[in-house]
């Protein structure tokens, strides 16, 4: 893959982990569901000639156009004519889209809850049975819900096409000089190691806090502290659920402290993500808290030096990470053939698409045997996710709480706490209030 490839991945990785879910926005009211013709529920899909319609993002094209063509290829008497929203837009056009009288056939669910409330996407419950899909929990959870829109648990509206997570890359190149032959398996592991590289004068974490990413590190610590069903509560909206805990405070202390050790960049409120990559592929950091989309740069660049970790816990067999779907895909009620694009769905849990997902630089979905890579930083990857699929050990991304809280909330927030003039309990607290700004009825 080359740079530029890789680089348009990466993009697309971003794009997905950042804009999932918008689970407090309402889509526009403009369908007529009622008015579509009425197809029964079958995994038959004939032989008569059907032009699926499939909607996107534009950064997602190279990998949903190798997925259409081996599709065609299981079923010939199919074409998918696919079209694709700038990346930068596609999240705010989504529920426009699904909800239209002309919808695609196939799109990618944006919003979840105000999918399910306008009736605009197709209860999945019927196709799970009849094709017998059997997903974890894990990657499907925040595409459930009950008749309201109340996302977590209920019934199935979308299906991933592959997972992008967050984790930490480290350079081994540069670990091996310091000392450090193995990846830290805990807190208390991953902050020595810290101190050792700034002791050593090299830059412990080449953090990208421009764009937010020092939430990556923050929620893993909150992860730990609150334990995994309670971040994921709080980022589906579950009654009773909180931010202003005693463990987000302390994850707070945690990352001010590491800021204020010198164990993040100097200008690290400047560094935005491309920037970041650039000089951990240089050589410049030991560790890069990021995300799976940016395997293949980091592979090309460092080869073998490169590794990556599942973010470590206070215990060695406690890592966790955020990861969610690349494109979830659900079928919009005035869809023209229902079943035709349920086949389309079935097909993303197969093997073939499962490797495809790989081949594009992605963790598949469901479980099994790993497909097969030539990179082998997203080798390393695999085996992490695999492990956490099995200890369900994952949440959706924080900033996928409402629909203002990364730009709002958290961007502004983290930027305050690392530079001082934010408290962490300050910043708790108005992580929770724009979440109850956003979520009051």
């Amino acid at each position: 893959m080359d740079i530029a490839k890789s680089m348009k991945v990466a993009v697309a990785g971003i794009v997905a982990a950042a804009s999932l879910l918008s689970v407090s926005a309402c889509g526009p009211g403009s369908s007529k569901s009622a008015s579509t013709k009425s197809e029964p529920v079958s995994t038959s899909i004939g032989s008569e000639k059907i032009e699926l319609r499939l909607w996107d993002g534009a950064g997602l094209k190279t990998f949903d156009d190798q997925l259409i063509a081996a599709f065609q290829k299981k079923y010939p008497n199919v074409t998918i004519k696919a079209t694709y929203d700038p990346d930068n837009t596609s999240q705010q056009n989504g529920p426009r889209v699904i909800s239209a009288a002309d919808t695609p056939d196939v799109a990618r669910i944006t919003d979840v809850n105000s999918a399910v409330r306008g009736k605009h996407v197709v209860n999945l419950d019927e196709y799970a049975k009849a094709y017998g899909w059997d997903l974890p929990d894990s990657q499907t959870e925040v595409y459930r819900a009950d008749s309201k829109g109340k996302i977590g648990s209920g019934s199935l509206y979308a299906i991933p096409d592959g997972i992008s997570m967050t984790g930490m890359y480290w350079n081994k190149k540069v670990a091996k000089q310091l000392g450090i032959t193995a990846a830290p398996t805990t807190v208390d592991e991953l902050e020595a190691d810290m101190k050792k590289a700034a002791d050593a004068g090299v830059l412990a974490v080449m953090m990208p806090a421009k764009e937010g990413g020092t939430s990556y590190l923050y929620q893993a610590l909150l992860t730990d502290y609150e334990g995994r069903d309670a971040v994921q509560n709080w980022i589906v909206q579950k009654s009773g659920a909180t931010f202003s805990t005693d463990g987000a405070v302390k994850a707070a202390k945690k990352i001010k402290s590491w800021q204020d050790a010198g164990y993040f960049s100097k200008d690290a409120l400047a560094l935005d993500g491309s920037t970041a990559v650039s000089r951990f592929s240089a050589g410049d950091a030991l560790f890069f808290p990021s995300g799976s989309w940016y395997s293949a740069n980091i592979n090309k660049a460092l080869g073998s030096d490169a590794g990556w970790f599942a973010f470590p816990g206070t215990k060695a067999d406690a890592q966790s990470a955020a990861a969610n779907a690349v494109t979830a895909f659900g079928i919009p009620a005035n869809a023209k053939h229902k079943n035709a694009a349920a086949a389309f769905l079935n097909f993303l849990q197969s093997d073939e698409a499962r490797q495809i997902a790989v081949d594009n630089g992605y963790p598949p979905i469901g479980e099994g045997k790993t497909p097969k890579t030539d990179n082998h930083l997203l080798g390393e990857i695999l085996t992490s996710y695999a492990a956490l699929v099995k200890t369900g050990n994952t949440t959706d991304y924080i900033n996928n709480a409402t629909a203002g809280m990364q730009a709002s909330a958290l961007v502004p927030g983290f930027q305050s706490l690392l530079d001082g003039s934010m408290p962490p309990q300050q910043f708790v607290d108005s992580v929770q209030a724009q979440y109850e700004k956003e979520t009051a009825e």
